[in-house]
């Protein structure tokens, strides 16, 4: 037996430098905290979107429909004159659409 016979390892896959610079993936950190944020994102999401429609459904109940289209201080400030120019308003609006229908 020649001094350079030595018994055959493992093949072992080494990896280079450049092989390391061409992988972009995530680490288990960086996949963790990203899961992190878009939870916290999403509760925050959901807690607005609760406000929103708990203030909504309490300005349906004090003002009625039209809660729904005018802030309070717009409500408050309309009186009865307003109400009526804006319906010829929209009656006029209604009837032009119409009237191009019917050619």
């Amino acid at each position: 037996m020649s001094a350079n016979n030595t018994l055959p390892t493992t093949a072992v896959p080494t990896t280079t430098s450049t092989q390391q610079k061409e992988w972009k993936g995530l680490t288990m950190d960086e996949l963790k905290m990203r899961r992190a944020k878009s939870l916290v994102l999403r509760e925050v999401n959901r807690a607005n979107l609760s406000y929103q429609f708990n203030n909504a459904r309490d300005n349906v109940s004090q003002n009625g429909i039209r809660g729904l289209l005018f802030s309070n201080n717009t409500i408050t400030g309309l009186k009865k004159a307003d109400y009526l120019f804006l319906g010829a308003k929209a009656i006029g609006i209604l009837l032009r659409l119409y009237s191009r229908r019917k050619k």
